[in-house]
């Protein structure tokens, strides 16, 4: 429950951020998750609006012709959840970014989405605003075990101008879609060495 940023540093929440622009993302994998083996997703999609999914043609093996309807993201589809990840990916920079401040990407979970949800509806309603015009404060919830985050406190963004003007980027940055081109390839086996053979020992004269 560390924010990780762009230098490689680690920070407990909560974190003051702006959300320049964010995405709806859904991810389904084949198999069992592996943390040794990193794979490729078998079919994503990616769109700014949720209710307007459909699986990228680039897809290995696409599992419906839209997110909607199909199998994967449906609740009960893995256990009580959905074989599908339903995530969204927000492009963030502090409230004193610059030009030149690199952006910084956030996954927000499924556990999450809830309240990330309900955190631009409330944004919208008291701002007549997207995200972007806000500065949140983001954090971890203490109530799960994994790192699920909250987001809150909207406060007016001073520096509005300098953020909106990253928009572009970080739509470009967002809608980028995943490298699948190893998918389906066995992971990599670590090279044998050889046997090497047992030293002999020098023959040794007998005495007489």
């Amino acid at each position: 429950k560390k924010f990780q940023l762009p230098d490689g540093s680690k920070v407990d929440g909560p974190l003051d951020l702006v959300i320049v622009d964010f995405v709806s993302r859904n991810s389904f994998y084949e198999g069992a998750y592996d943390p040794n083996n990193i794979s490729p997703p078998a079919c994503f999609a990616i769109h700014p609006e949720p209710k307007q999914m459909v699986p990228s043609d680039n897809s290995p093996v696409k599992q419906a012709d839209d997110c909607a309807s199909c199998p994967m993201n449906q609740f009960g589809s893995a256990g009580k959840g959905k074989a599908c990840k339903n995530s969204r990916v927000l492009a963030v920079l502090p409230p004193d970014a610059d030009a030149d401040t690199p952006l910084w990407l956030l996954t927000v979970s499924p556990t999450a989405l809830k309240n990330f949800d309900s955190f631009v509806g409330s944004v919208a309603r008291t701002f007549q605003m997207p995200p972007i015009a806000v500065i949140a404060s983001a954090d971890f919830n203490p109530n799960e075990t994994y790192a699920s985050l909250t987001f809150g406190d909207p406060r007016p963004n001073e520096n509005l101008a300098v953020h909106f003007a990253r928009q572009a980027e970080a739509k470009e940055l967002l809608m980028a879609e995943p490298d699948v081109s190893g998918f389906g390839q066995e992971p990599a086996k670590p090279a044998r060495t050889a046997a090497r053979p047992a030293a002999r020992k020098p023959a040794v004269a007998a005495r007489r």
